[in-house]
């Protein structure tokens, strides 16, 4: 299942950038140093579960008051088997719907939606079997699709669907290789480097982030990867390198791990600059990368934004990024806090003064389709208090204007 990505989480501090307006620091020219917004509007919870030991992994809203979710849940002590949820909202409430047949036995993992009528839902078999399936819903039922050969199940976003047949899956045991379904069967296709997550704004507008492998070149292990499908071909596009100054840390390696891919002039791309602590020789302070794409190449955001964006970023819906669970950039460069959600019952089944310390971990956002607001799964916990704790399953909202 999608983990709960906690890189950074716990230290995020919300700053407006300093002294350059976005644009400018992208390269364009003239773009007035914009004035720092008050803060965001708050997080809203719009479902949390019964469970105390539960959590969403992953959210695909299709329209302002459709989407799908799917998580898991077990007893509040967190003893029991492992339940696989699935959750469906028509209208304002999240309601929890059926697993089609075939599923019930397995795992969930992903789901991912270019419309109301196809919506696909991807797993794994039951015990001893292992086998990767799916599921597409048509608008009135879930029916059987192929399952990809395998599927990278611990990635991040690692399948994106287009349409009914279109359809790009990375595989889960070659990182340079996509499934992709053309309406009646899965064919491979080479990577130009290792891929970790893909997402496309239509079918020749595809992005798969990740990274090449440079330890030959005598230098770090590794530097961010960005290929691009133009209907007829993956090609690797150019990217800023990351390298520490010497003498280098040990195993320096730079990634690319989350892609969001809006417009065939507007992809987000976030990723780390890092190396294996604890190894000897210099310790340098690591760095968070956030790369745009406007059209013509890959650029680097402002390190203020960079350093607040964390895997689960989420376009705004008008040219900037909801970064994490605690910030949100604007088209014009600003970032700006986005307030906390009001604590939900805790263990008592009321809010206690110990519940005002819940924190929201978050473990996929996603623009709801023509809006300005993006919906959130993940878990609202609140933990090291004891008897008090617990693990409540979650999806939230946040009005991005």
């Amino acid at each position: 299942m999608k983990p709960l990505h906690l890189k950074g989480a716990a230290t995020l501090a919300v700053v407006a950038l300093v002294g350059i307006g976005y644009q400018t620091a992208m390269g364009s020219e003239g773009a007035p140093k914009q004035p720092s917004p008050a803060a965001a509007t708050a997080w809203k919870v719009s479902h949390h579960s019964e469970s105390l030991s539960a959590e969403m992994t992953d959210v695909a809203p299709v329209s302002a008051d459709e989407g799908w979710a799917i998580g898991t849940s077990q007893g509040d002590d967190g003893s029991g088997e492992v339940e696989h949820v699935l959750l469906h909202r028509a209208g304002e409430e999240w309601k929890k719907s059926a697993l089609p047949e075939g599923a019930r036995d397995g795992a969930v993992y992903q789901i991912e939606a270019s419309s109301p009528d196809n919506v696909w839902l991807f797993g794994e078999g039951g015990p001893g079997e292992g086998k990767p399936f799916a599921f597409r819903w048509d608008g009135e039922q879930w029916k059987p699709v192929d399952g990809p050969p395998s599927i990278n199940l611990w990635g991040t976003r690692p399948a994106t669907v287009l349409g009914p047949d279109d359809v790009w899956v990375l595989d889960g045991g070659q990182m340079g290789v996509a499934h992709h379904w053309n309406g009646s069967k899965w064919t491979d296709t080479e990577l130009p480097a290792k891929a970790t997550s893909v997402g496309g704004s239509s079918g020749d507008d595809v992005w798969a982030v990740g990274y090449r492998d440079t330890e030959d070149d005598g230098g770090s292990m590794s530097q961010p990867a960005a290929m691009h499908w133009d209907g007829k071909a993956w090609k690797l596009a150019e990217t800023p390198e990351y390298n520490f100054p010497d003498p280098a840390p040990p195993e320096e390696t730079a990634s690319l791990e989350s892609v969001v891919a809006v417009s065939e002039d507007e992809v987000w791309a976030v990723g780390s600059h890092t190396f294996n602590h604890g190894e000897g020789g210099p310790e340098p302070e690591e760095e968070s990368i956030l790369l745009r794409w406007d059209g013509a190449e890959w650029k680097e955001a402002p390190a203020a934004a960079a350093d607040k964006a964390t895997m689960e970023a989420a376009s705004d819906g008008a040219g900037g990024l909801v970064l994490s669970r605690s910030a949100h950039m604007t088209a014009a460069g600003d970032v700006r806090e986005i307030t906390k959600h009001d604590p939900v019952p805790g263990r008592s089944g009321k809010v206690e003064e110990v519940d005002k310390k819940q924190k929201f971990w978050p473990t996929e956002t996603a623009l709801v389709p023509g809006t300005r607001q993006v919906w959130s799964s993940g878990v609202i916990e609140l933990g090291a208090h004891g008897d008090a704790n617990f693990r409540r399953a979650a999806v939230l909202s946040y009005d991005t204007e």
